[in-house]
């Protein structure tokens, strides 16, 4: 029910997930729909940087406006020896950042993409076409370390958590608790 067959029309304004590694730099590329958003395309860089992705980003989508919603840690993260920070080379390129002070969870993180997939009440918010095979095989087969919570580190983590990302900023957990008869929600 998440895989599209048919690539969308492209919008003026694409979705860019991105997690930095240099081996693999991952992007998941989206729209909004609807119904929630598509991923249509992907990027895998291999011994790469934040430069050179965002070079590839604009040799694909010249005349779009990007918005990219990167790993939080971009703010810290220096890819190269001039001191700028990862968020700095995306803002310099134009394209616009979305991200938090920190990231949520990894717990969060991975329910907010499942929820996407597939809610409790059967909401699909998160479709994938068929083309981003590096996208469905890390979400359909990342799994988590033997007796944690934490996910396996074996190099499908990177293109899940690009999604992740993207997905986690527009579709957030909301926590629900009941105290004293009284429901309390919280971000």
């Amino acid at each position: 029910h998440n895989i599209e067959h048919k690539k969308p029309d492209i919008h003026n304004t694409i979705l860019v997930g991105m997690d930095f590694n240099i081996s693999p730099m991952s992007a998941c590329i989206a729209q909004r729909t609807e119904s929630g958003i598509t991923i249509f395309d992907e990027i895998v860089i291999y011994g790469s940087n934040t430069d050179e992705m965002v070079r590839e980003i604009r040799a694909r989508f010249p005349d779009k406006r990007v918005i990219v919603y990167p790993d939080s840690a971009a703010r810290q993260r220096k890819t190269s020896a001039g001191g700028r920070t990862d968020l700095s080379i995306l803002q310099n390129a134009g394209f616009e950042c979305k991200t938090r002070p920190t990231n949520p969870p990894v717990r969060d993180r991975i329910n907010a993409v499942n929820s996407a997939l597939k809610s409790a009440n059967n909401q699909v918010r998160l479709k994938i076409t068929a083309n981003c095979k590096n996208v469905i095989k890390s979400l359909s087969r990342q799994i988590y370390k033997e007796g944690t919570n934490q996910p396996a580190t074996d190099g499908l983590e990177h293109m899940a958590d690009a999604v992740g990302y993207i997905t986690e900023y527009l579709y957030p957990v909301r926590r629900t608790s009941i105290n004293n008869n009284k429901q309390q929600t919280w971000s």
